[in-house]
């Protein structure tokens, strides 16, 4: 992951459709806080880098995936998959069986 990635994390309904989406370029505690108002469990992260680079991830990117699952268990969230795209490749830790 680099400072030209943008990160999104996206509430999700029972049928795996963003409801609300977060922007991570501000506090993540805040983001946090308003996700678990809306009161949903499963949550997608969403990781949009330079068309140039590689959608495959990094050891810094398995880093974040790992973290963020540690952040949401206790809140009993639940990380529905992390998805890296760069121009019109992409990349499912959960298609790739790293969930």
């Amino acid at each position: 992951m680099t400072e030209d990635d943008r990160l999104t994390l996206a509430l999700l309904d029972r049928a795996g459709r963003p409801v609300r989406v977060e922007s991570l370029a501000s506090d993540w505690r805040d983001t946090l806080r308003r996700l678990v108002a809306d009161e949903g469990s499963w949550i997608a992260l969403f990781q949009q880098r330079p068309a140039a680079r590689s959608a495959s991830p990094s050891a810094d990117d398995i880093a974040l995936t790992r973290a963020l699952i540690r952040t949401l268990r206790p809140l009993d969230l639940h990380l529905a998959d992390h998805v890296i795209e760069a121009g019109e490749a992409r990349f499912s830790f959960r298609a790739a069986g790293l969930l």
